[in-house]
């Protein structure tokens, strides 16, 4: 693992290192969800890192070459628990969950590494972690997490754009775009929509854009 300036992260002995990152934050539409991956600090792999910075296609590959080869674990967050705690509560306890969730398939403590938390340890309460500001381009296994996560969720909203047609969501994936912006005014707001968000909000203020649309009566 190459240095980082971090001397948290470069003055470890740890063997192995846990990479948690996430997708979804700013989405008006859809889950969040957040990755964790267990590798060996000194695994690498040509391709991996920021995600938002690879090619779809290529994105894919890496994605389904190491999904069933690397320990990792997702964790799903839902738009209706988004709503409930508040983005960032809900981040912080899907972070946690990931991680704690893979710290017993380590042979020894592992390092946790958080991607984009203000720089220092203990970002989410989890003992020996760390946050790291553009982790996914500088630690593998953070790369890789962030790689999984993107994937899994772009695939996610891709099939959600089939149960709620005329969104985009297969496009925007649920970000606020222009397109997405149209479509809220044309259709309303949807289930999978999170409705504490301000452009969400607003639009089920007025009369016949809310999700008891009868087009949106489903069981």
């Amino acid at each position: 693992m190459r240095k980082t300036g971090n001397a948290f992260i470069d003055n470890s002995s740890a063997e192995w290192v846990i990479g948690s990152d996430e997708v979804g934050y700013g989405s008006w539409a859809g889950p969040l969800l957040v990755c964790a991956t267990l590798v060996h600090r000194n695994w690498t792999a040509v391709g991996v890192g920021d995600s938002k910075k690879i090619v779809e296609k290529e994105r894919s590959r890496i994605c389904d070459l190491f999904k069933s080869t690397t320990p990792h674990l997702l964790v799903w967050v839902t738009p209706e628990k988004i709503d409930e705690l508040g983005v960032y509560k809900a981040l912080l306890g899907a972070h946690q969950t990931a991680i704690l969730g893979l710290i017993s398939q380590a042979k020894s403590t592992p390092l946790v590494i958080v991607d984009g938390f203000p720089q220092g340890t203990g970002p989410i309460g989890v003992p020996n972690a760390v946050g790291l500001p553009k982790a996914d381009g500088l630690i593998p296994a953070v790369g890789l997490a962030s790689i999984i996560a993107k994937v899994t969720r772009d695939r996610h909203m891709q099939k959600e754009s089939q149960t709620y047609p005329g969104y985009g969501f297969g496009n925007h994936k649920g970000y606020g775009t222009p397109e997405h912006e149209m479509a809220l005014d044309k259709l309303g707001v949807c289930p999978i929509h999170r409705k504490s968000y301000a452009p969400v909000r607003k639009r089920l203020e007025t009369p016949g854009m809310g999700k008891d649309d009868p087009l949106f009566e489903i069981d």
